[in-house]
């Protein structure tokens, strides 16, 4: 960004004096003068995506969008933000934008094609329904938007009406008529459109036309014409174009430029014609006057923002701001070499301005403009004008780097002072105060003689008051008192300590000393009253000039002009740069007379009227993204919780001002983190790392003029982390809890230890007497086995009798080894039964037969049971069951199969039941009651206490439909181990 100057110059008058009439010619023809507007000109270097810029639009946020011809321009007043065919545009060339009351940016780029941006993404035809429906076939000159939110776009020959609804319909005939060539649409104030066909304006109002003028025209073509809701300008002949006003009925015209670019409607007041020497903006109440900005240069548009600043687009030159028309720029130049300003005065009706080339300029007291004179000061011609001080409207003192001299009517010199480095002047109403690279002296202004030396060291200023002399040095502030004595003032206050530059004293009679480098120190009464820097207002710690008006106090800085507000409390500051119209930021020099204000700097002299410079400022504020996690999210969008580990956020922001250039600070605070208000000249807020919590972000803008924006919220919750959640901590708490009570458990373990062994004697005890009762046999089998061997011996066969006792003894011997297991195989137990029921089979002789079934899914060697557990059961059904039976038909059928969990072991026999078991029980007592079932049931209790599967047993008499018994069933459940 910098301040481009274009003028036209303006050259001495004829001189009426005779004398030297050559020499007098000569010096006037080699000195010219430059006034001036004040432009903050911004191109490429500073971000903006091309030098054409070709349309201008600021949306319902206060952004400014620019259509340029390397892309789409986005400016907040600091950072431009630029979108091309990268970012989804379907094309680089921007020629028109527009901006609706939604929120939403229509585009026309020079393909024709119309897009728009949205909360971040712009939206084409292929990613929009609506826009696949319209079907362009010219260029886009122009957008509109109705009360009801519906978009009229402008073609030469057509137009196309989206309504809200989404509908889209084509308009290319005008009451049954095609339309003639359209020149411009607008919104009406109330419902619908209004519509420029031609030299026809009709309204537009439910896709109904109503012609309500007629106009004359030089030409139809839509760079002459411009309309909106309340007026229309157009160009009406070759030298005239016409306003008028659709409420007042009111045409008023005024000169046309021909080589126009555009007409454009700026505001209520003024309109304009953008032409290819500059833009001229002319006054509807004055019409016949005209400014013209930017001589020399293309201009396409002219735009004035809701701040009332004054954009102009060019054709290759970028874009330019004017905030005020009411400043003045004079730039003095001799030989084609600028000069700088160090020194100004007021004298009679005009202001004396002191050049570094040995020069005094004059300049209007009123209007501040220059005057066609000059006066050339003697000796070396390269002396720095330094300071001017004028006694009684009469006497003259100029002091420059060389000489003083002193100067009477007509700025006859009266007499002068060689080699001396005037650095200030002061006067008083009777002698003038010299600050020099050597001294500090005073003299008669009448005389111009030396009365007296009260410094004689290098000084900067100085300045008298009450018989008090204060001297500036670059060690700090001196006192000259009226005994003659010197007092360092930076003795006992450090801060008086500082290189001193200027010395002011206000209405007040409080002693100001402008610093180059610690700001600027209110003294009074021997303490500091007040002091100011860049971090309460002031544009800069280095303070070059200083002068009260009033109740304010001026500061001239190296970055800016700066009105100190002394009557209110904190001393407001109000800052003037280059953005706002200033030749400079470096002000060498002021002047101030009621609101007229005068600036001495490198660039010229800068005159403005600080009642009119500013009249309407605001302060918008928004965030632009959200960075969440490093996923960066529309401002409109984001999560409101947000996991732990995506705890790392950055707020970026903007404050939009733009008569601010900038200057604007921000003020924040985070609730639920700090209560305090900070303060940040950055656009961005990062937290990387917060604790879990509920959060609000409060953020405010503040601009250059202390106008604050609405306060921006944003709450968000950072969930918490694992360990912090209720249900963990209560987890963590259980397991505290177990991890206490296991070790108090592990301690009373061991004083049980005892207890415990006691009672692992006395169950091994209990288990060997169980096995021992298990160990048992059935005496009246072994008796009956032993007897059937007796009878194989009797027999004398040796064969069976061989075959017999090998059974008999691997029985046995099953018996006295399963006895000791907790468990066998579900094979080693049927090879058991297998070997008992072909021992009782022959004993019997064939009295009956057995079958083993096992289903193939079970694996008799992958399972394992208590043992001997089924053995009983069998015994029991070849002995009360099939004995009694009356032939030898009898079956002993076991089978085997899983359901489920668990392995079911069915024993059957087709004996005669239970009921006549007992029945032949009673009439034939068995000497021998076997505890076999007994024993297996108590086994099977034992079993079901200490295990959580348990053994089910069920026994089930079979009988026909006449109750007949067919045998008997057991069915033995074993859960699966």
């Amino acid at each position: 960004m910098c301040i481009i100057v274009y003028t036209v110059t303006n050259f001495g008058r004829k001189v009426k004096y005779s004398l030297f009439p050559i020499v007098i010619i000569l010096l006037y023809t080699y000195s010219v003068s430059a006034q001036e507007y004040g432009y903050t000109h911004y191109d490429s270097k500073d971000g903006l995506a091309g030098v054409t810029v070709y349309s201008m639009a600021q949306d319902k946020d206060g952004f400014l969008w620019l259509g340029t011809e390397n892309g789409l321009s986005r400016f907040d007043g600091t950072h431009f933000k630029n979108f091309t065919r990268e970012d989804g545009l379907p094309d680089n060339e921007i020629i028109q934008v527009f901006a609706d009351s939604k929120g939403r940016v229509w585009i026309a780029p020079f393909k024709k094609y119309v897009c728009y941006y949205y909360k971040g993404k712009i939206y084409t035809p292929a990613s929009d329904p609506v826009l696949k429906r319209l079907r362009i076939d010219d260029n886009v000159l122009g957008f509109a938007e109705d009360k009801a939110g519906n978009i009229l776009m402008q073609e030469r020959k057509k137009m196309h009406l989206v309504e809200v609804n989404g509908q889209v319909t084509v308009i290319d005939s005008i009451q049954a008529k095609p339309a003639v060539g359209i020149n411009a649409i607008c919104g009406r104030a109330d419902n619908g459109f209004r519509v420029v066909d031609d030299t026809r304006v009709y309204d537009l109002i439910n896709k109904d036309f109503r012609l309500i003028k007629t106009i004359s025209a030089y030409s139809s073509h839509p760079l002459s014409f411009s309309i909106n809701a309340g007026s229309m300008i157009w160009r009406r002949d070759s030298a005239r174009a016409a306003w008028i006003s659709f409420n007042k009925e009111q045409t008023i015209t005024f000169p046309f430029q021909s080589i126009h670019n555009s007409v454009n409607l700026i505001d209520e007041e003024h309109v304009g014609v953008s032409t290819r020497n500059g833009a001229y903006m002319y006054n509807i109440n004055r019409p016949d006057s005209a400014y013209h900005f930017l001589p020399g240069l293309s201009v396409s548009k002219m735009f004035r923002d809701s701040e009332g600043n004054l954009w102009l687009s060019t054709l290759g030159h970028g874009l330019f701001k004017l905030s005020s028309s009411s400043v003045l720029n004079i730039r003095i130049r001799r030989n084609n070499i600028f000069s700088q300003v160090f020194a100004l005065a007021p004298y009679r009706n005009t202001i004396l301005a002191g050049t570094e080339l040995n020069e005094l300029y004059l300049l209007n007291r009123t209007t501040g403009t220059l005057k066609n004179e000059k006066i050339p000061l003697c000796g070396r011609g390269g002396a720095v004008v330094s300071a001017i001080s004028v006694y009684n409207d009469e006497y003259i003192v100029v002091g420059s780097e060389s000489y003083m001299y002193l100067l009477k009517a007509h700025f006859k010199r009266v007499d002068c002072f060689h080699h001396v480095a005037v650095k200030n002047l002061f006067f008083t109403s009777d002698q003038v105060f010299v600050a020099t690279n050597q001294n500090v002296f005073v003299i008669d202004p009448q005389t111009f003689k030396i009365k007296d030396t009260v410094w004689h060291a290098r000084s900067t200023a100085v300045f008298a008051s009450h018989d008090t002399v204060y001297i500036g040095t670059l060690n700090g502030l001196y006192c000259y008192m009226p005994d003659k004595s010197i007092r360092f003032l930076g003795e006992k206050l450090p801060a008086l300590k500082a290189r001193i530059t200027a010395i002011c004293q206000d209405a007040a009679g409080v002693l100001w000393a402008g610093t180059y480098g610690d700001g600027l120190i209110g003294y009074k009464n021997g303490r500091i009253t007040a002091l100011l820097n860049r971090h309460n207002g002031l544009t800069s710690n280095v303070c070059r000039a200083l002068y009260s008006n009033g109740d304010f106090l001026w500061v001239g800085t190296d970055k800016g002009l700066n009105k100190v507000n002394l009557a209110r409390t904190g001393h407001p500051v109000i800052k003037y740069t280059t953005g706002d119209g200033l030749a400079s930021d470096i002000i060498n020099t002021i002047y101030v007379e009621n609101n007229k204000v005068f600036a001495g700097t490198p660039e010229g002299i800068t005159c403005f009227d600080e009642g009119k410079i500013f009249s309407h400022s605001r302060c918008d504020l928004l965030f632009t993204d959200i960075a969440i996690g490093g996923k960066t999210y529309d401002a409109g969008e984001g999560p409101v919780h947000i996991p732990h580990a995506q705890n790392n956020l950055q707020f970026n922001y903007v404050g939009i001002s733009f008569k601010s250039n900038g200057d604007i600070r921000y003020r924040y605070r985070l609730l639920g983190l700090d209560s305090n208000w900070n303060e940040t000249r950055e656009t961005s807020l990062t937290y990387p790392t917060l604790p879990s919590g509920n959060y609000i972000l409060q953020l405010q803008a503040i601009n250059k003029f202390d106008v604050s924006s609405r306060l921006l919220t944003r709450a968000f919750t950072i969930e918490k982390l694992l360990i912090e959640k209720t249900w963990f901590q209560v987890l963590l708490g259980s397991l505290f809890l177990a991890i206490t009570g296991l070790t108090v458990w592990l301690i009373i373990r061991r004083f049980r230890k005892r207890e415990q062994e006691k009672s692992a004697f006395i169950k091994r005890i209990n288990d060997l007497e169980q096995l021992s009762r298990k160990a048992q046999m059935n005496p009246h089998f072994i008796f009956n086995s032993l007897n059937s061997i007796q009878q194989y011996v009797m027999d004398a066969d040796v064969t069976g009798a061989n075959k017999f006792i090998s059974g008999f003894s691997r029985l046995i011997r099953q018996t006295l080894d399963f006895s000791s297991k907790p468990e066998i195989t579900l094979e080693e137990e049927l090879d058991y039964l297998t070997n008992y029921l072909d021992i009782e089979k022959t004993r019997l002789e064939g009295a009956f037969d057995w079958v083993v079934q096992v289903d193939k899914a079970v694996d008799p060697a992958e399972y394992y049971i208590p043992p001997m557990i089924l053995q009983p059961f069998v015994e029991n059904s070849v002995r009360h069951g099939l004995r009694f039976r009356k032939d030898k038909n009898g079956v002993v059928t076991i089978s085997v199969k899983r359901v489920g969990d668990h392995l079911e072991c069915i024993l059957e026999d087709n004996g005669v039941g239970r009921k006549a078991a007992m029945q032949y029980k009673s009439i034939s007592p068995i000497n021998y009651q076997s505890k076999g079932l007994s024993l297996t049931a108590d086994r099977i209790t034992m079993f079901n206490q200490e295990h959580a599967q348990k053994i089910t047993m069920q026994i089930d008499d079979l009988e026909d439909d006449r109750q007949n018994a067919l045998g008997t069933r057991v069915t033995i459940s074993f859960p699966v181990l």
